[in-house]
């Protein structure tokens, strides 16, 4: 108090974080104006509970009049300006920086830079960093325009154009998290807010550039690229968001397929940004997508020299530092130096401890690489945050690297206590199938782990049985059995099947049941889907949900570790006891899964060699996607690998290749494990040889849709050790690539798989001592 500030400040409906604001901030500033512009909660009575002088203004559409309305009632020198899901970082520095900043003297200083740090995604995994003026004089000169993203330094600018300094003062917002832009809204209010600007000023740049980055953040590339395009042209390097306008228009070329365009333009602007880390890294991710891996490390040396200086513009967290040692090790990759890739990632681990990007890429590599010790050696030298042990349990089970597990018991301890399943899942892993299923059945009836522990018992009855892999005509036979691995006595979870169906005598029937559960598209648990996020890992990694998206799915995202939790079901029988009922009941999506398994299991294989496959029956239950995809992930982490190719043959034509290309990097690692038998059978269900060069396209398969098959053939094909083959896939992927879109565009180029593929596969390319590990890779990161 007494540093003579004002903070100003507009609102609605903020009772949900206006406390938390005023509680940081209160201290530091002499007095608080409100203008409430149609709350309906308790935001009113919140302000004033701190002294704040609360002033009711009508809702005009326009956050420049309202933010106006709120400085005209200042009586300070100067003003600080928050918004309710902004926090004032109530530290000593921050306090002492604040006061020598107002009391400086300094009659040039009209405002100050100070730097705003957005929390993105699900749980501020990510952040972004930005300069705003938000501490200024007191004066009528001094007043915000736009009716959007409204700024008050331009206002300064036209009369001190020197007149805003830099600070080391920051603010914290959480308004970009996915949960707040969902709950107010924003972006159909935004979108709103700009077109009703617009219709009075259809030219102004300053609206147009807002427009722009909306589309931009809903990822609507197009419309996006038809007002960037333009401003770039036209607007100068003064108008106060030029380098975001580069970046952004570089970003949107390279989304939209064209990164040549993108890489021109960043190349154009460099010398004028070259200390704009974003940008820099941006043209090494450039030159990555086109092949040029050597010219990707000189961009990155380039961001790495001038890490720090990224507070001058807008910026994501990490560039110049550990993200650009995230994709140093990507290009060393793709250069088939594993040492030095190994590298670039534990440097990135060091720099930051909870980078999982880099913590992934790097598990990922040693799988591939058989590299343990570069595990081993990070745990060695870095304390780890407990997220990197849960990834390391999730990604072991996924690559099927259960010695991972043994290797690091003492580290892992407490995580595999979390997650019972972690050690039968890794026993059966490692053949010890009879061990494994001890483990897990004490955890069938569990609450939490019972539905996950009853698919993996369901999958090691598979794997016992011996379901054979896909052959002409052959019936999968024994499927009646099916649940038997998982019945007890009346209180087992064998029973879920008895009690969801209504029928105690048919238990082993599991696919009737999936006839009656299951088809609502339920989620089992809470998985958690963007970049950073961390739950409790689930010890079966699957996700029964409306998006089709497994767990292990979620986990190959950036940072992702998903969570399986209780799974909620309900009992469609009576014939138990009620208390048994709701015991079993969560196990419904999980019986759901192993009977449309089943079902599909139980269909004849389809005939045919594999070049004309007669189309696979539908499943009886006609099983959700989702369900089908839980069972896949629950074969394949038990390592019941003939039936997970079964099952893959029974899925209808065009299902299987696209389940391969969704897997995560870490599923693709565990691929890998699988007898060679196993992937020469995807092979043929991938299509085996591919169509004659001059065939013409199918056209109601998407070009996309056809690359993507293409490539996981010929990857398949590569690994078969069946080159020629796989260079004729990859041509036909590179045919599809530059094939014209859906809106009559042909692609100009193609994308980074495709154009691995076509390396790996060019004369020559097998002399390389990396050759087979860089054939792995591309598999794993298709």
């Amino acid at each position: 108090m007494g540093m003579g500030i004002s903070l100003c400040m507009i609102v609605k409906d903020e009772a949900q974080h206006l406390e938390r604001c005023l509680n940081a901030v209160h201290n530091v500033v002499d007095e608080i104006i409100v203008v409430d512009t149609g709350s309906t909660d308790d935001t009113p009575d919140i302000a004033r509970r701190y002294g704040a002088i609360v002033m009711h203004a009508a809702w005009s559409g326009d956050f420049a009049r309202a933010r106006n309305q709120s400085l005209a009632l200042a009586t300070n020198p100067w003003i600080l300006v928050l918004d309710a899901d902004e926090v004032w970082l109530p530290t000593e520095s921050m306090r002492a920086e604040l006061e020598r900043l107002v009391s400086s003297g300094q009659d040039e200083i009209w405002g100050y830079w100070i730097q705003v740090t957005s929390l993105l995604g699900h749980s501020g995994e990510e952040r972004v960093t930005d300069v705003v003026c938000r501490l200024f004089r007191n004066d009528p000169r001094i007043a915000f325009k736009g009716t959007i993203h409204e700024e008050v330094a331009s206002s300064i600018y036209a009369f001190a154009p020197q007149g805003i300094a830099a600070c080391e003062l920051e603010i914290l917002h959480d308004g970009y998290l996915d949960r707040v832009i969902t709950s107010k809204n924003k972006i159909e209010r935004n979108m709103r807010l700009i077109r009703s600007a617009l219709n009075q000023t259809p030219d102004q740049p300053e609206l147009l550039y807002a427009l722009a980055a909306e589309w931009f953040q809903q990822g609507n590339y197009e419309e996006a690229l038809r007002l960037l395009v333009p401003l770039l042209a036209e607007l100068e390097l003064g108008c106060g968001y030029h380098s975001d306008l580069v970046l952004k228009t570089a970003y949107a070329w390279r989304e939209y397929g064209h990164p040549e365009r993108a890489l021109a333009i960043v190349q154009a602007w460099a010398p004028v940004y070259e200390d704009f880390p974003d940008l820099l890294e941006l043209g090494a991710v450039l030159q990555l997508d086109l092949g040029h891996e050597e010219d990707a490390l000189d961009w990155l040396r380039h961001a790495k020299s001038v890490a720090g200086s990224g507070s001058k513009y807008t910026s994501v967290s990490g560039a110049g530092s550990y993200r650009s040692l995230i994709l140093e090790g990507m290009a060393y990759e793709q250069l088939g130096q594993w040492q030095q890739a190994e590298e670039a990632y534990t440097a990135a681990i060091a720099t930051k401890s909870d980078s999982m990007a880099a913590w992934q890429r790097l598990l990922w590599l040693a799988a591939v690489t058989e590299r343990p010790n570069a595990v081993a050696r990070v745990v060695a030298r870095h304390h780890l945050p407990l997220v990197a042990w849960q990834v390391m349990l999730q990604t072991a089970l996924d690559a099927h690297r259960p010695e991972w597990l043994l290797r690091h018991a003492g580290s892992l301890a407490g995580v595999m206590q979390a997650q019972p399943l972690a050690s039968g899942l890794a026993r059966a892993q490692l053949g010890e199938d009879a061990v494994a299923e001890v483990a897990l059945r004490p955890w069938a009836s569990h609450a939490q782990h019972g539905p996950a522990a009853t698919l993996a018992l369901w999958a090691l009855a598979c794997k016992r049985r011996g379901v054979p892999a896909a052959t002409p005509g052959e019936s999968a036979g024994g499927a009646g059995d099916a649940a038997s691995v998982v019945a007890g006595d009346a209180g087992d979870v064998g029973d879920v099947a008895s009690v969801v169906a209504d029928d105690a005598g048919d238990v082993g029937d599991v696919g009737a049941v999936a006839c009656k559960v299951g088809e609502s598209g339920e989620s089992a648990g809470d998985v958690a889907g963007k970049v950073g996020d961390v739950g409790t890992v689930g010890a079966v990694a699957c996700k029964v949900g409306e998006s089709g998206e497994s767990a292990s799915d979620v986990a190959g995202k950036v940072g992702d570790v998903g969570t399986v939790g209780a799974v909620a079901g309900e009992s469609a029988g009576g014939a138990r006891a009620a208390g048994l009922a709701q015991r079993h009941a969560a196990a419904a999506p999980w019986t759901a899964a192993a009977g449309a398994a089943e079902a599909l299991l139980r269909e004849p294989a389809p005939c045919g060699d594999g070049g004309d496959q007669a189309p696979a029956a539908a499943s009886p239950a006609q099983a959700p996607q989702a369900a089908v995809h839980a069972a896949a992930d629950a074969l394949a982490r038990t390592g019941a690998w003939p039936a997970w190719l079964r099952l893959l043959a029974a899925l209808p034509p065009g299902a299987a290749p696209a389940l391969l290309a969704a897997l995560a990097p870490a599923a693709r690692c565990g691929v890998l494990r699988a007898p060679a038998s196993v992937r020469e059978g995807l092979l043929q269900l991938c299509g085996g040889e591919p169509p004659a060069a001059g065939q013409p396209f199918a056209d109601e398969v998407p070009a996309a849709i056809r690359t993507a098959e293409a490539l996981v053939a010929g990857t398949l094909a590569l690994l078969a050790g069946r080159r020629p083959a796989a260079r004729a896939w990859a041509e036909l992927a590179q045919r599809s690539s530059l094939q014209a879109t859906a809106a009559g565009r042909p692609a100009t180029t193609i994308t980074p798989g495709v154009r691995a593929l076509l390396r790996l596969t060019a004369p020559g390319a097998t002399t390389a001592d990396s050759y087979a590990a860089q054939c792995q890779l591309l598999w794993v990161h298709l």
